[in-house]
């Protein structure tokens, strides 16, 4: 009995004794680990190390490394200059696919770790698959493609559709190169899937095989009398009759319009606009209440109206994209308005600049108070009032009845008090002025929501030549707080200006 107590007395040391010593060692590593980094990258051939640095409050270790990675130190503690390298991403003497790892330094438990990302460029095309476009439209997104051969069947701005000789299939491709209808095409780049949910290729190259091919078009589908329920997954091949305006075209009864999507400048319309026109396309998305479509083929079927002037400022859009510009009217009076005298387009142009260059008249008093919204303007601030004078409007006949129609809005203050402006349309011949009847709102402060308003005015019995000026302002010009004895509120918008002949 008294051996077996020994016995069991030695093994209770030995155990207190480990225990002791495992507590001792677990105290060493570290509770909080950190890195001054989370990610590097690293070419392909020729790459040089890089240093990071190891923060820890203890000891930290490394986790199992793939061998194309090393670290050096493998442990450390406190702060750590730790190097990086990676060996050369080569297979057979090429270039071979990306790759990426990730370097933990570990410390106690799972919450005390750094990572860093290490990744390595590579050939992304090098073991990639060759792709039909029916076979490219159902793969997932970020998938490499190869399509050895397809055909440009129409063309954007920003790229243009391709398909395969039957046509049972159309994809978008987005590139910069100069592709144009008819031509047989290499192209490498990722499948995508854009904001409406249907295929693209985001393409990194397109080679121009051939040109001048016949197109083999499918049966186009006429969405005329359900523009405003049609919907697809796909980019179908559509065709449907409506009146243009500025790349836009509007069905008789219906809700939803049609915009035609990055129309190439060389592929200009206007001298079409007012007319009836039977378009095909591919559908591309739709965004109530616009359906979007990429232009095939236009062809006239008539003038619907005579159209002498029409300004959605649409493209005021890399303006107000690169300003942050907002849509007040349709956030019921919250949004970002930058003056026109500081947004800028991507090359730096004003949008001032560029409305003066289309031959606009910027009116204000008594000074700046003229603003940007995507895609319209603002007018006016407190105690200032500003307005727009139309370009030169020519060729318009003698005794010519006219219809000016615009969509306006006041602005709503943050107590949702709507002010109280009226709109004045002035028409100036040398010193002959003469204002038309004024244009007013009946919003009801506190209780009604923003929202555009339609104003159309007959112009009858004033001649209108190049050298007439047709002004829209705000009433009440020249009026503040020291002539009337309190603020004026005379701000507000404008979108969508046309002038016609009326029959």
């Amino acid at each position: 009995m008294k051996l077996i107590n020994k016995l069991f007395t030695l093994a209770l040391c030995l155990m207190i004794t480990l225990l002791c010593s495992c507590s001792k060692e677990e105290d060493n590593v570290a509770r909080a680990v950190l890195s001054s980094t989370s990610s590097l990258n690293f070419p392909a051939q020729k790459p040089t190390e890089k240093m990071i640095t190891v923060y820890s409050d203890a000891e930290w270790f490394m986790e199992e490394l793939p061998e194309w990675i090393t670290v050096t130190p493998t442990t450390g503690s406190g702060t750590t200059e730790v190097t990086i390298s990676v060996s050369e991403n080569m297979r057979d003497g090429s270039i071979d696919n990306p790759r990426n790892a990730t370097v933990v330094f570990r410390g106690r438990t799972l919450a005390s770790r750094a990572e860093v990302k290490v990744t390595q460029e590579g050939d992304i095309y090098r073991d990639c698959k060759e792709y039909s476009v029916s076979d490219a439209v159902s793969l997932e997104d970020g998938t490499v493609v190869i399509v050895p051969n397809a055909y440009v069947s129409a063309v954007t701005s920003s790229g243009g559709m391709i398909t395969d000789t039957d046509a049972a299939n159309n994809i978008y491709i987005e590139t910069s190169e100069n592709i144009k209808v008819g031509d047989e095409v290499y192209i490498m780049g990722i499948k995508e899937s854009d904001t409406y949910k249907l295929s693209s290729i985001i393409c990194d190259n397109v080679t121009v095989l051939s040109e001048n091919n016949e197109i083999n078009y499918a049966q186009a589908v006429d969405i005329t009398d359900k523009i405003d329920s049609f919907t697809s997954d796909k980019r179908e091949y559509i065709t449907l009759r409506g009146v243009l305006l500025n790349n836009v075209i509007t069905i008789d009864g219906a809700v939803n319009s049609v915009s035609l999507i990055d129309v190439p400048e060389e592929n200009d319309l206007s001298s079409l606009n007012g007319h009836y026109v039977i378009i095909k396309g591919y559908y591309a998305g739709t965004a109530a209440p616009t359906v979007r479509i990429v232009l095939e083929s236009v062809v006239d079927d008539g003038v619907s109206e005579v159209i002498f002037f029409s300004e959605d400022f649409e493209w005021l859009k890399p303006w107000a994209e690169n300003s942050g510009a907002g849509q007040t009217v349709e956030n019921d009076g919250s949004g970002s308005a930058p003056q026109i005298y500081s947004a800028k387009n991507p090359e730096g142009q004003l949008a001032s600049e560029a409305l003066l260059a289309r031959g606009y008249g910027l009116e204000q008093i008594p000074g700046n108070a003229i603003y940007l919204q995507d895609c319209y303007l603002k007018f006016g601030k407190t105690d200032y009032q500003a307005g727009l004078t139309l370009p030169s409007i020519d060729n318009i006949p003698e005794n010519s009845k006219l219809k000016l129609s615009f969509d306006w809005a006041p602005m709503v203050g943050g107590t949702r008090k709507f002010d109280p402006v009226n709109i004045i349309v002035s028409i100036t011949n040398g010193s002959d002025v003469t204002e038309l009847e004024p244009i007013g709102h009946s919003f009801v402060d506190t209780v009604d929501k923003l929202e555009w308003l339609h104003a159309e005015i007959f112009i009858e019995g004033i001649e209108i030549t190049k050298d007439t000026r047709i002004s829209i302002k705000s009433d009440g010009w020249g009026d503040n707080k020291d002539t009337t004895g309190s603020s004026v509120y005379k701000r507000w918008f404008i979108d969508n200006i046309k002038l016609v002949q009326v029959r």
